[in-house]
């Protein structure tokens, strides 16, 4: 009598990952996700005072292995998307703070702390910490601005260097030119604009002040496409 051979299954091949990864349900998705980030990477660009340097944007699809021990348990295939842009400031940080708010780009974080104080991530501490230039009335440092925007997509950064800060604490990082990560094996495009972008040193020492913007869909962490895994 015939025995019946049986198997476990392996996990998805690469080409099967990458198929999936290019099917009309992702690429539909991923269209929309790269509208909205670029849209809005492009209105910053637009803003009074800011200068572009650089712009990175990567869509990746990849996918977690675990092993006999720990077998993966998440979805079998993850794409996510994000954008980052650098600008140089001219002038002011405080007149561009206030361009970023008239351009209405996105809602910032409200104030919860009401009149006479501010609540990090909104444009009221944004301002304050300008006006105070970093120093509370009895000396201590206040905390690091930065914005946000209520649906906590975007971010924004930029230098600050309060008075006896040694070295001054330059809150947008990186020393080299910017280039792509590592192709994933199932599916990534990575895309730096200008064709030859400009380091961050190079960008605040034409303008002494460099802004970053952040854009990673915060609900999703980035993600707008997955494949579940198989429950058998």
């Amino acid at each position: 009598m015939a025995m019946a051979a049986t198997a476990c299954a392996g996990p998805p091949a690469d080409s099967e990952l990458r198929a999936k990864a290019l099917g009309a349900d992702a690429q539909r998705k991923r269209h929309a996700q790269e509208v909205y980030i670029r849209g809005l990477l492009a209105s910053f660009s637009h803003v009074e005072g800011l200068h572009p340097g650089h712009t990175v944007f990567e869509d990746r699809c990849g996918t977690s292995g675990g092993n006999l021990l720990e077998p993966a348990t998440g979805p079998l295939l993850t794409c996510s998307m994000s954008g980052r842009a650098v600008f140089g400031v001219e002038g002011e940080v405080t007149d561009v703070l206030r361009h970023i708010d008239a351009a209405h780009i996105v809602q910032w974080q409200p104030n919860v702390n009401g009149p006479g104080s501010a609540s990090g991530g909104s444009m009221d501490y944004a301002l304050m910490y300008q006006r105070m230039r970093g120093v509370e009335p009895d000396g201590r440092l206040m905390s690091t601005p930065s914005l946000e925007s209520l649906n906590e997509d975007v971010t924004v950064a930029w230098d600050t260097a309060p008075p006896g800060t040694t070295p001054p604490a330059h809150q947008v990082e990186g020393e080299e030119t910017p280039v792509c990560p590592p192709e994933t094996t199932v599916y990534s495009r990575c895309d730096i604009t200008p064709r030859h972008p400009e380091a961050v040193p190079s960008v605040r020492a034409r303008y002494g002040t460099v802004l970053q913007v952040d854009i990673r869909p915060a609900l999703s962490n980035g993600t707008y496409f997955e494949v579940p895994r198989s429950r058998s």
